[in-house]
């Protein structure tokens, strides 16, 4: 009943309930057929079944491992087969037997069934062990795929172990011989024993079973034929078999237990060989046998299995080699026991940094070396890393800019030497102390506040970066450029504190260059006054403030009146003087409060520039005047010459009265300050935009009369003059008019007394006389006989080359015009220069051009300016023509001119006339020639021979006289 226990106990655990119900079941139904009787069959069966199932329980409840690798496990199979297993089959079967034997005293029954009893439970736990150990070592995949082992050396040298043991044992049971029977009671343990060492448990397990049953069979199946060891009794010789069988298969399991514990240990350090990502080598100096593990075989890029010293050597750098040789050479000449090298060996990506370690671990008998162990370990991230550290060492050592390392309460862990450098402190005085620039809370409110900033800037961002003041162990204050960073912790520390690195650089050189230059930049260096570019960002900040507060702010430019004269006397040194003075004197006389004050620059030489605040312009024109008393007091250039007196002329504009942007407000003051000094010096001068307004209007409509001259948008008219009593046509007077794109046609006072002052009057008038002999030149070639009267303005009169340009303009035109051109000028252009103008006429007049006094009677002529200015024309002004006949003095005027003209022999000329009774009138005064409206009013030059072909007079007894030539005049 052994051998179906201990299949049943197997199948439970490698099959689960269905290969556990299975093998009972064929139990059940085997023992029937061998003989036994159905009763026997079923308690045997359930005894069985009773044994396995408890024995199944214990065994979980021990953790049992079916591949038996441990002694535990052994120990634990062993145990339960004994004392859970066994005994109900045991017990059974004894029964069954005690029943059928029946005879004998009670007491002898009872000792015979007892001995029987304790037999067949040594027989059953032994045989049940046997199955149970075969049967689990069996292997699912041997048994699934055979085909994939059989052939294999291993399997064949389990087999061949097997059939040895088996063969033992068989030939011992059938020669019982006692030479054999002690053969195979030793050999087949051994041979089982060392296939169970040779990791061969599945048939040394499988043997113990199959040799049990053959000496079971033989050995142990009758009486013995002869003396010795086989002819022992039956009951020793089953004592025996009993013995052998259980020392065979304890013999078997121990070797099992010990070569898998070996193994394991073996596995054990292999893997934390590899762990450690170490590789291990050894190998025999004389018979060159060698192993080298895994992870030597990954690390030295040796990936065959048989590894060689000479292979590994071939794989590292060529420049490696020799001191591999050189390290092997000591070693097996016992010159050295160990040594160290730094190897390089092939990697992904190039040569690889690894460290080699050599010793002897095995000598003969006279101490001379044998075998050597190697390992490598990978070190190039190791060395690299080495290299770094050794780099950011020597740079924290010798970088300019100090260094500091915090721990996570702030006190200094390391300093390099340029941080003890520049704070003159020593490096042990800061090792375990706060440093002063991380200290939370200084004194100084602005310091205080940087520092808050700079805590926020660091639990924000991990950085802030700025300008700290710090004092040195002596004292002095220094500048320093911090950049102070926090450390994270590693990745998935638990530890959030962190530490912080402060480094610093010495900035107070270029602080104090950059200050210089800022002061350079923008103040004058003799006055230490803002300069002209600091003073436009002034300029800017005070216009902003006057519109933000609604003060006025006063712009005054201030120049020395007669500065040069102290200069060529008293030496330049000497009015650098006076102007330091000035500026101090200006800087006193600024007023200041809270949140405004005045401010005074140098633009350059003795100009500058005073940017006052006032209420009113009252307050304003006091304030200036305040400055001009401070800077008149004398000067002491000299201290052994008497003081220089000085004073100096002040423009000013007001903001926002004057809305202007900086640069035109500077300008606006300075032209109040030359107006300051036009009107006498020592004084000052506010600035009228609206003057400025309108001046600058001025300008842009000079502009556009230029533009006009220049894109021919001016034309002629003309107004005839007629004989009014024949109503003959003596001539036309030409009249400017302007075309203007937009605004139609323009009379001439809306644009010639713009430029009757300037030299645009002189390009206009030449360019009316041009056009004026070009239509005369016209008319004459088509018949017409009268003349062209053109007005000439004073300032085109007076031009010193006038007499020649009019020369040049008639020389342009073949037949002579000069004696059908009359020039108009007015009575007061006159007597603006007597003589010049005098000398003029006479100079035109000799050129054969005539000269007309234009409105007679209005600039008060006397007779003593008649007689020296040669006129041949006299022309009544239209007011006094316009109100003769109602009134008696313009009548007499009008009588005193005619009379006039006459005593000097000029031709007299009535304007205005408009109706006929003013014809009568003056014609019954002796004034046959007029112009005016009545007659006719200014015409373009393309309707001028229309008009005179078809003119009848101005009285109604002209229209019946016959047509006189169209030539005629006077």
């Amino acid at each position: 009943m052994a051998l179906p226990a201990g299949l049943a106990l197997a199948a439970r655990w490698r099959g689960g309930l269905a290969a556990w119900g299975g093998s009972l079941i064929g139990l059940l139904m085997a023992l029937p057929s061998l003989g036994q009787p159905p009763l026997l069959s079923l308690l045997c069966t359930a005894a069985v079944a009773a044994g396995t199932a408890a024995g199944w329980l214990v065994l979980r409840h021990l953790r049992f491992d079916i591949r038996l690798d441990r002694a535990h496990d052994v120990a634990a199979l062993v145990s339960v087969v004994l004392s859970v297993v066994a005994p109900p089959v045991a017990l059974v079967t004894a029964a069954w037997l005690g029943v059928l034997a029946g005879a004998g005293s009670s007491a002898g029954r009872t000792g015979t069934w007892l001995a029987q009893t304790g037999a067949g439970w040594l027989a059953i736990s032994l045989g049940t062990v046997a199955a149970a150990a075969a049967a689990l070592a069996l292997d699912r995949s041997l048994l699934n795929t055979p085909q994939r082992v059989l052939p294999g050396w291993r399997t064949a040298r389990g087999l061949l172990g097997l059939a040895l043991a088996a063969a033992l044992v068989f030939w011992a049971a059938e020669t019982r011989s006692p030479a054999l029977v002690a053969l195979a009671l030793v050999g087949a343990p051994v041979v089982l024993a060392l296939l169970a060492l040779r990791e061969q448990f599945t048939w040394a397990s499988c043997g113990v079973l199959l040799v049990g049953l053959l000496a079971a069979g033989g050995l142990g199946g009758g009486p013995p034929a002869g003396p010795g060891p086989a002819g022992w009794p039956a009951g020793i010789a089953h004592a025996v078999l009993a013995v052998w069988l259980g020392g065979t298969l304890g013999l078997v399991l121990l070797a099992h237990a010990n070569t898998v514990q070996w193994r394991a240990r073996s596995q054990r350090w292999e893997w934390a060989l590899d762990g450690s990502r170490l590789g291990v080598a050894d190998w025999h100096l004389d018979s060159g046998e060698s192993f080298a593990s895994a992870a030597w075989r990954t690390l030295s890029g040796h990936a065959s299995p048989l590894w060689t010293p000479a292979a590994w050597r071939a794989h590292l750098h060529p420049e490696d080699q020799p001191l591999l040789d050189e390290a092997v050479r000591a070693l097996s000449s016992g010159a050295a026991g160990r040594r160290e090298l730094e190897l390089r060996i092939p990697g992904s990506g190039g040569w690889r940094w690894a460290e080699a370690t050599l010793m002897v671990i095995e000598r003969d008998g006279a101490g001379q070396p044998l075998r050597l162990l190697a390992t490598l370990a990978d070190t190039h991230d190791k060395r690299q890393a080495l290299e770094r550290l050794r780099l950011s060492a020597s740079l924290f050592q010798h970088l300019h800019e100090g260094l500091l390392i915090t721990d996570p309460d702030l006190r200094a862990l390391d300093v390099n030497p340029a941080y003890t450098q520049i704070l003159g402190v020593q490096r042990e005085e800061l090792i375990g102390t706060v440093p002063s620039l991380l200290l939370p809370a200084p004194e100084d409110p602005l310091a205080r506040e940087q520092r808050a900033a700079m805590w926020a800037s660091l639990r924000d961002h991990g950085h802030w970066r700025g300008e700290l003041l710090e004092r040195r162990r002596d004292g002095t204050a220094c500048m320093l450029h911090a950049t102070i960073s926090t450390v994270p912790p590693p990745a998935g520390s638990t530890d959030t504190r962190r530490y912080h690195v402060l480094v610093i650089s010495d900035v107070t050189e270029q602080h104090s260059q950059r200050d210089q230059l800022e002061r350079q930049a923008h103040f004058d260096a003799l006055t230490r006054l803002p300069n002209r570019t600091r003073l436009s960002a002034l300029m800017d900040q005070a216009m902003q403030s006057a519109d933000r507060d609604g003060y006025l702010l006063v712009v005054c430019y201030l120049d020395l009146d007669r500065f040069k004269p102290v200069n060529d006397r008293h030496g330049h040194a000497a009015g650098d003087r006076l102007l330091a003075e000035l500026a101090d004197r200006l800087r006193s006389a600024l007023r200041s409060r809270e949140h405004w004050t005045d401010i005074a620059a140098r633009l350059g030489g003795d100009e500058f520039v005073m940017l006052l605040r006032a209420g009113t312009l009252e307050e304003a024109r006091l304030a200036v005047e305040r400055v001009l008393r401070v800077v008149s007091q004398p000067y002491v250039v000299d201290p052994t010459q008497e003081p220089v007196f000085i004073t100096a002329s002040m423009g000013a504009t007001v903001y926002p009265i004057d809305r202007s942007d900086a640069d035109t407000l500077l300008r606006h003051a300075d032209h109040a300050m030359y107006g300051a000094k036009q009107a006498g010096r020592n004084g000052y001068l506010f600035f009228d935009p609206e003057h400025r307004r309108r001046a600058e209007q001025r300008v842009m409509a000079l502009g556009r009369i230029q533009e006009a001259l220049d894109q021919q948008e001016f034309v002629l008219f003309y107004q005839p003059k007629v004989d009014m009593a024949t109503g003959a046509v003596l001539g036309f007077e030409a009249l400017l008019r302007w075309e203007h794109p937009q605004q139609g046609l323009v009379a001439p006072l809306q644009f010639l007394p713009l430029i009757e002052t300037t030299g645009l009057s002189s390009s206009v008038g030449d360019w009316v006389l041009s056009r004026a002999l070009e239509h005369l030149a016209s008319w004459r070639r088509d018949g017409f006989d009268f003349s062209v009267s053109v007005n000439v303005s004073a300032r085109h009169l007076q031009e010193p080359d006038f007499a020649q340009r009019l020369t040049e303009l008639l020389a342009r035109h073949a037949e002579p015009l000069a004696p059908h051109l009359e020039l108009e000028m007015l009575e007061t252009v006159a007597h603006a220069d007597i003589e010049a103008t005098s000398a003029l006429v006479a100079r035109c007049q000799a050129a054969g051009v005539k000269f007309a006094l234009d409105d007679f009677g209005t600039g008060y002529s006397t007779l003593a300016y008649l007689k020296r200015l040669p006129v041949d024309v006299l022309k009544i002004d239209r007011s006094f023509v316009h109100h003769m006949l109602e009134d008696t003095q313009d009548r007499a005027i009008v009588e005193g001119v005619i009379g006039l003209a006459r005593t000097f022999g000029c031709t007299v000329v009535a304007e205005g006339v408009e109706h006929e009774d003013q014809a009568r009138t003056l014609l019954e005064l002796g004034c046959r020639i007029g112009q005016g409206t009545g007659i006719a009013a200014p015409m373009p030059v393309e309707q001028v021979a229309a008009w005179v072909r078809g003119y009848k007079g101005i009285l109604p007894m002209q229209a019946a006289k016959p047509e006189e030539p169209a030539h005629a005049h006077r």
